[in-house]
């Protein structure tokens, strides 16, 4: 099996090389006039204080600053934006070697192995039913800065892993879950760790096939996690228990994102 924290490091150092190195401007110091108290100290008042150097420096200097900070993390990423992003310009970072697509990815077969009680082989379409879910889900490089351009916020349809697994009843003491691609990629992950990030194995972004967006026919889905680990055109499913449980996602990365924890050799425009 493939190291993960070799490919963690991989992914982030992808992305690295696409980004530009950030320029800093230096803000210019301000001269403070005296003041016209008897002590020689500046005047109490922060615009007297800057004086005639405001115009110049184009700042002012005061106290303390108040105004109101508001976010959104509502706004869903359109596929064209995914498509650029983690398709096409760092596709590793998803996992991806080689695009694969089937014509339908409802038909796309997809086995569970391994710590099972029935081991079975069935189609994503069969599995989706009523299991299937939609929900608002974010992907992003584990190694993206702050305001940084490489993550997605995209309405995921798909399979819930647990509900995959519950159909061939896992056997006590399994620890580990291994997703099989049809490049032959191998990801071993803990067993609680893919259930607790409420993994999905999806086959719709945005209402569309992921033809549209990420690429391939199906793609691992999980919440607070590196988008490294969220392998794509998933064949099997293997259940194990280990001596050792799999290492957690990011978890020893130079660059893991807790989110957006990482410092790359770059900035966005």
């Amino acid at each position: 099996m493939r190291d993960l924290k070799s490919k963690g490091r991989a992914a982030a150092g992808a992305l690295a090389s696409l980004t530009m190195i950030a320029s800093m401007s230096a803000v210019p110091a301000l001269a403070v006039a005296p003041g016209d108290g008897a002590d020689g100290n500046a005047a109490a008042d922060p615009q007297a204080e800057v004086g005639e150097n405001a115009a110049v420096a184009g700042a002012v200097k005061v106290a303390r600053a108040e105004g109101v900070f508001s976010y959104d993390q509502e706004a869903v990423t359109p596929n064209e934006t995914i498509r650029t992003m983690f398709q096409k310009a760092v596709r590793v970072v998803c996992g991806a070697g080689i695009a694969l697509a089937s014509e339908n990815p409802l038909d796309w077969q997809l086995t569970v192995s391994g710590a099972v009680n029935d081991a079975y082989t069935a189609s994503v379409g069969d599995l989706a039913g009523d299991e299937s879910v939609q929900q608002k889900m974010t992907c992003t490089c584990g190694g993206n800065p702050a305001g940084g351009r490489a993550i997605v916020t995209a309405n995921v349809k798909g399979i819930p892993v647990e509900s995959i697994l519950e159909r061939a009843g896992v056997q006590p003491g399994a620890n580990a879950v291994t997703f099989v691609s049809a490049d032959g990629t191998e990801t071993m992950l803990p067993l609680g760790y893919v259930i607790g990030r409420h993994g999905v194995l999806s086959y719709e972004i945005n209402e569309e096939a992921l033809t549209a967006s990420v690429g391939g026919s199906n793609q691992l889905w999980m919440t607070r996690t590196p988008a490294n680990y969220f392998v794509r055109d998933v064949v099997e499913i293997v259940v194990s228990a280990e001596d050792e449980a799999p290492t957690v996602p990011g978890e020893g990365d130079e660059h893991p994102n807790s989110p957006n924890a990482g410092v790359l050799a770059g900035a966005q425009e």
